[in-house]
């Protein structure tokens, strides 16, 4: 069974200056993440190459990159499906990229950054109180991706960077999935304790940074757990 796919990529998740498998990527990327093509579907790639106007060759790089992100899987004669995420698998995930992030903000805070120096995440933040006033929960799910990559972007440190945005990559379908749960209050909550955290890292308080940020991260956890249960959802 195929899946009909329509790539018309939000702007904010397309960065510019991107080669076409960039583009092929971006694109298809964010029709997974929006929860436009069913885990286990198999995806058909001449129908990508006309909707998105590409040759063969950007399309196939780009699933080559999305299967080494474990996102979909290359079965020879049969085509590309898309795998699921065990919420067991995604629960581990964030204890995984949580412990990256806590070590990315020891290093922000030992660099001494600036207001001007952390716009990234100041800029994430503006996003996630615009969604929450226009109740945009896709453009929240954006701007609350975009802060905690950007822990990885400032962090100076580029092997953790690429290992953080790495494991991100991976968890991030899921991760999305699963904020779709999460009600206006849990929302909030998040916004909340990414302002505390922004603060400890302009003061370079990093043990209290690194505690704010482990106490929320669990939190989160073990919400998406019992929410997901909740609703009897097992994969993503």
């Amino acid at each position: 069974m195929t899946t009909a796919l329509h790539y018309k990529p939000r702007p904010s998740v397309v960065p510019k200056k991107q080669s076409r498998t960039e583009m092929a990527y971006s694109a298809i990327k964010a029709e997974i993440n929006a929860g436009k093509i069913a885990p286990g579907s198999f995806i058909n790639i001449p129908e990508i190459e006309q909707q998105l106007g590409m040759s063969r060759t950007p399309v196939r790089e780009a699933m080559l990159r999305l299967q080494n992100e474990k996102v979909v899987e290359i079965l020879p004669k049969r085509g590309i499906r898309l795998l699921s995420l065990s919420v067991h698998d995604l629960a581990e995930y964030y204890q995984l990229v949580a412990g990256l992030e806590g070590q990315a903000i020891a290093n922000i805070c030992a660099r001494g950054l600036t207001r001007t120096d952390i716009m990234p995440l100041l800029y994430a933040l503006s996003g996630e109180e615009t969604a929450l006033r226009d109740l945009d929960d896709a453009a929240w799910q954006d701007a609350d991706e975009k802060f905690y990559r950007g822990l990885f972007i400032l962090n100076g440190n580029k092997k953790l960077q690429e290992a953080g945005l790495a494991y991100r990559d991976i968890m991030q379908r899921g991760h999305f999935v699963a904020l779709r749960h999460l009600d206006r209050a849990h929302k909030e909550r998040c916004l909340r304790a990414q302002n505390e955290l922004k603060e400890l890292l302009l003061a370079a308080r990093a043990a209290a940074a690194r505690e704010v940020h482990f106490d929320h991260s669990e939190w989160l956890r073990q919400t998406i757990i019992e929410t997901l249960a909740a609703e009897n959802i097992t994969t993503l």
